[in-house]
């Protein structure tokens, strides 16, 4: 005997409008789910922390919603309830761009660690409206089904179909809506989608009149306010030249007349710079460090350069050696072509610019290489650590002629907690090309003028430099041939007598640091 349930206002619910709904919700959710990543890497970066944080938010909001959902439909099962439900989780969407810049930088202000910071922003963003579109499908449940014999059918098909339209929500969303609209137009588009669902679904006239009366006016207005910006300038001097979300990170091209340079920033984080006037010398001076190639192998002839940035440093081999030819390497289309547009990159024979992962560049490559340079380690922890494993180094040796050169530009301190990247990356060259690598760390500005000494727990650029050939450099064989080539007019960058002066002939210790792998590489999970 067929045991039937109380179905309340379902009926004709239990068709399109009822799949619609569920499929509709399915979708916000998971794109809600990319554009939040996009709003915490803008303050946390992008490490395991933060998706971590993110994937176990969302689990936790969709377990409570499920749970909610099926208690609230057993006593109350309308359907106009549940458009209720999404309607308020929309227009929750609808605001959070207003207030989620701000939290995030209260967040990260109160300094409460770089795991329970991107926790606590996750949950009091999108736990909230996550919980609420939780409580769609196990509501949805209860309204579909008619007898208890039929449940587990029911239940089956509409949750399979609010999944597959999680994964169109996530597809859509990464590959195109977040290029094309920016995380706070995404974000108020999702809402705006959950809102304009009951007017869509809701078979009484009254109810979609009375929902249109009260909330399209309010969507307009938060759609003609500006919501506020990813970012804070550091200072009333500067000028938004430029500005957009990329597949990997939102960029800015600011102007700071006061300074009278140009710089790239990546999130919150400065990566690249010029002067405002011709030359349009480089801003970023740790890029003269570049220089102390030559120290080991004088007569560069074909590099290699992994991380674009504004391509500062590319530009500045080919203005220093005439002779030089470049392959430049960036994963970022948009950051790639931001270099020509606005930091005064040439296009020309003696440089080619592949828009790719490094790796992939490496692998395929036929090498023959004097030198690679490796830039892609950005600040604020977007390290791509499938760069720093013992493979991939192997793999730069392969394409190195001998004697050949890899300097890696690294973000870190020579000792303390902050220096673990430094150390491990340092012991990674040192097992992939049989020898311990050359350390430079980079002076601070008032740490090379004296009036500060030099901080050894302080965060800074770090150059290490491996050679592949078995020659051993002592300090003296630095120093020497780095004047040798000042007094011959190979090298004419101001610093470079300072950088090669900062050779620390000691060896890192290292018993406490990983060899890096493509098993077991944790660097994202490291301060520097």
């Amino acid at each position: 005997m067929e045991t039937r349930l109380d179905a309340g206002a379902a009926g004709a619910e239990s068709g399109w409008r009822l799949r619609l709904l569920v499929f509709v919700s399915g979708a916000v959710l998971m794109g809600l789910e990319m554009a939040g990543s996009r709003v915490l890497a803008t303050h946390f970066g992008s490490s395991i922390y933060v998706w971590g944080s993110i994937i176990g938010v969302f689990l936790a909001s969709l377990a409570a919603g499920y749970y909610a959902g099926g208690v609230l439909a057993d006593r109350r099962p309308r359907f106009t309830l549940l458009n209720a439900l999404l309607l308020a989780a929309g227009c929750w969407l609808l605001v959070i761009p207003f207030y989620a810049y701000w939290l995030c930088r209260a967040v990260r202000a109160a300094d409460i660690g770089e795991r329970l910071g991107p926790l606590v922003s996750t949950t009091l963003l999108f736990g909230g409206p996550s919980v609420l579109m939780g409580m769609a499908s196990p509501f949805a449940v209860r309204l579909a089904a008619r007898a208890v014999e039929s449940v587990g059918n029911v239940a089956g098909r509409l949750y399979a179909l609010s999944t597959f339209g999680s994964i169109v929500g996530t597809l859509v969303t990464a590959f195109w809506l977040i290029p094309a609209l920016g995380v706070s137009t995404l974000l108020q588009t999702l809402g705006a989608c959950l809102i304009v669902l009951p007017l869509i679904v809701l078979p009484g006239r009254r109810a979609r009149v009375v929902m249109a009366a009260v909330l399209l006016p309010a969507g307009a207005g938060l759609f003609v306010l500006a919501a506020g910006r990813p970012v804070a300038l550091r200072r009333p001097q500067q000028r938004v030249v430029y500005e957009a979300d990329s597949p990997y990170h939102y960029v800015l091209v600011l102007d700071d007349e006061r300074r009278r340079a140009r710089f790239l920033q990546f999130n919150n984080y400065q990566e690249s710079g010029i002067s405002l006037d011709p030359p349009y010398e480089t801003r970023v001076e740790y890029t003269n460090s570049f220089e102390l190639a030559r120290v080991f192998r004088p007569g560069l002839k074909r590099v290699l350069v992994v991380g674009g940035g504004g391509g500062v440093g590319a530009r500045k081999l080919l203005e220093d050696d005439p002779g030089l030819v470049v392959d430049l390497v960036e994963i970022d289309p948009l950051v790639a072509e931001l270099g020509f547009k606005y930091f005064h990159l040439e296009r020309g024979p003696r440089l080619k610019v592949h828009v790719g992962d490094g790796r992939d560049f490496v692998r395929a490559s036929a090498g023959g290489y004097d030198l690679v340079v490796l830039d892609a380690f950005t600040i604020g922890g977007q390290i791509p650590f499938h760069l720093t494993t013992a493979e991939f180094m192997a793999e730069v040796r392969r394409v190195l002629v001998p004697g050949g050169v890899l300097l890696a530009n690294l973000n870190g301190s020579i000792e303390g907690r902050r220096s673990r990247v430094v150390r491990s990356v340092y012991k990674t060259l040192g097992s992939a090309f049989g020898a311990e690598p050359y350390v430079f760390p980079w002076l601070h500005e008032e740490e090379h003028t004296g009036a500060r000494p030099f901080g050894p727990l302080r965060s800074r650029n770090v150059i290490l430099v491996a050679v592949n050939g078995p020659a051993r450099w002592t300090k003296e064989d630095v120093e020497r041939a780095a004047a040798e080539l000042v007094s011959g007019g190979v090298v004419r960058t101001p610093t470079f007598l300072r950088d090669a002066g900062q050779f620390m002939p000691e060896p890192l210790p290292t018993a406490d640091v990983p060899v890096l792998t493509d098993d077991y590489a944790p660097v994202d999970t490291m301060q520097f």
